[in-house]
């Protein structure tokens, strides 16, 4: 068996799709292909697939293609995909249907009379509305039965069948990137994480904007960190693809995000997108890897200081397992330099809580809050949270309410006091629709307003109880306009929710901060033109640079200290505090 060179930090897999192996019966194109991969990236372990769609592969081929693998030195996994293709869509199986279930059986007996371990593409849902499918849900929502369904078949097909064949097996459960959706379609995060043996995250973000989902930058990053939250220490990596993407840099950045939460292995989707493949004068074709050129950049890069972070931490943001509202702000809200941690569990002995319209799935969320504020704590709470429990906040809080009413601004002030007049004006570069909030004088205080016409409306809303503060964040309609938020009301934002932090930063949007717990932290730029920003950090400090062995120049600013970075575009900085 060959020895191969690893890194240091992580492990690295490959995983080959039905498709992939089928292709690699060809002794000369799987000899080929290999070389043309891994002469870039360091594969620790490959998935091996053996159902996707409707190709199936036959134990012979699978049991060839997993010599070859071993024969290099590489670990092998099994892999299966449950899906139909459909209009350019995802169609679930039909798992309401007794030879569904028979199929799946089969698939499932395959890999583990091969494997001793194998992992389940995101493809594991259903939204199968046939007609024997409606007849089932009878009165039940579409969101119950589904998760009922899914569990049942997770426990009583999947594993059940697995482990008949082999005892020993270790099954994966890969999520997929629409965390806030995964009930809708039967994602069970209450019961899946138990029954499987890990889990596995999709970190697929693609082009924010010319993708149909939009998912933001930053949760290739968040998306990981709430999976970790969810199952300690059995989420089994992150995994990405190259799909949907208009630059290199796009592929780039989900690799080095996923990298950025320390995991234990990440995965790259797929062996065979990996590849092109050139005509040759005899007609034949030559495989080569732009792709695993550039994987390979990142993976090597990051390898060489992922040693020097701490565990990654942030503002903890709660949200109850299957919940949804205000689908993916956190994102945005990570997007414009606020660093957070997704928890399904209420981080009651923290400082300060984040808490959008998911934390309404909690019956108790109330009294959680309070218990909160009265130990001293800082609650920020969304106006997406407060539309959803108006009446409870009006009781028991504070009267603050969400109306139905909405501004359109473009220009913003701070409040010190109520005997200070605002000084400065800031300026957005695009009006601004926001929900108007209406509140009691002297019960709520505004701290940053926008304005419109001489009339202003509030963006943060502040009040005491007992010990604690709470505070109201008003999001605009549409999230993206965070971004176009001052960045002096950004900065005013940031220091806020890192007030119990080491540091925060100044500056535009679109300019992430990555906290890890030993004083380093990690400034990842995802504008396309270069920008300035400050780093300010309490007391006199220093800072190093890890990548590039340097020390930026401060200045003291009070008790402070601030250092100002110039940006390049899509570029990144790692830092220690000294």
């Amino acid at each position: 068996m060959a020895t191969r060179s690893t890194y240091r930090n992580f492990t690295l897999a490959v995983y080959c799709t039905a498709y992939d192996v089928k292709r690699m019966v060809d002794q000369k194109i799987l000899e080929n292909s290999f070389d043309a991969i891994s002469r870039h990236i360091k594969i620790d372990k490959v998935y091996i697939e053996n159902f996707r769609e409707t190709t199936i592969i036959d134990k012979e081929t699978v049991l060839k293609v997993k010599s070859f693998f071993e024969n290099k030195g590489i670990k092998t996994s099994g892999g299966m995909a449950t899906y139909l293709a459909e209009n350019h869509r995802f169609k679930s199986w039909c798992y309401t249907r007794p030879e569904t279930r028979e199929t799946l059986r089969k698939v499932v007996r395959d890999l583990a009379e091969v494997f001793d371990e194998f992992i389940i593409d995101d493809l594991f849902f259903e939204n199968c509305k046939c007609e024997e499918c409606i007849k089932a849900k009878g009165s039940k929502s579409w969101k119950e039965y589904r998760l009922e369904l899914m569990e049942d078949i997770s426990r009583n097909v999947i594993i059940k069948t697995a482990r008949e064949v082999n005892p020993k097996i270790r099954i994966i459960l890969k999520y997929p990137n629409f965390y806030d959706h995964f009930q809708f379609v039967g994602y069970n995060l209450e019961v899946q994480p138990r029954l499987f043996d890990m889990i596995y995250t999709g970190t697929e973000t693609r082009d924010p904007e010319y993708t149909m989902q939009h998912l933001q930058e930053y949760q290739s990053y968040l998306i990981m960190r709430f999976l970790e939250n969810t199952k300690p220490g059995g989420n089994g990596g992150g995994w990405v693809d190259p799909l949907g993407r208009r630059t290199l840099d796009r592929y780039a950045e989900q690799i080095r995000l996923t990298l950025f939460t320390k995991p234990k292995e990440i995965t790259l989707f797929s062996y065979g997108g990996l590849l092109e493949f050139i005509r040759q004068p005899d007609g034949s074709y030559m495989p080569v890897s732009t792709l695993a050129s550039v994987a390979g950049r990142v993976l090597d890069e990051t390898d060489s200081f992922l040693d020097s972070l701490g565990k990654p931490y942030g503002i903890p943001s709660y949200k109850p397992l299957n919940s949804s509202g205000e689908d993916f702000l956190h994102n945005y809200l990570g997007m414009i330099g606020i660093p957070l941690e997704i928890t399904p569990k209420f981080p009651s002995e923290a400082d300060t809580v984040l808490l959008t319209e998911c934390a309404k799935f909690d019956p108790e969320i109330i009294d959680k809050i309070k218990n909160f504020l009265i130990k001293g704590g800082t609650v920020i709470m969304t106006s997406g949270l407060l539309n959803a429990l108006n009446e409870e906040v009006l009781r028991e809080l504070v009267a603050v309410e969400y109306t139905d009413k909405k501004a359109i601004v473009n220009s913003f002030t701070f409040f010190e006091s109520w005997l200070s007049p605002s000084t400065h004006m800031y300026y957005s570069d695009t009006p601004i629709i926001i929900p108007q909030l209406k509140y009691a004088t002297n019960d709520a205080w505004e701290f940053i307003t926008a304005m419109d016409k001489g009339s202003g409306f509030p963006i943060l809303l502040q009040t005491s109880y007992a010990h604690g503060t709470l505070y109201i964040l008003t999001i605009p309609d549409n999230f993206n306009d965070l971004y176009h938020f001052p960045a002096e009301v950004l900065t005013q934002l940031r220091r806020l929710f890192m007030a119990n932090m080491k540091l925060y930063m100044e500056g535009p949007s679109r300019i992430c901060m990555f906290l890890y717990d030993n004083d380093s932290f990690i400034v990842h730029s995802f504008l396309p033109n270069p920008a300035l920003c400050n780093i300010v950090v309490k007391g006199r400090v220093k800072l190093r640079e890890l990548r590039f062995n340097f020390e930026p120049k401060g200045f003291e600013r009070g008790s402070e200290t601030v250092f100002s970075l110039r940006m390049w575009p899509y570029s990144y900085m790692v830092f220690k505090i000294e």
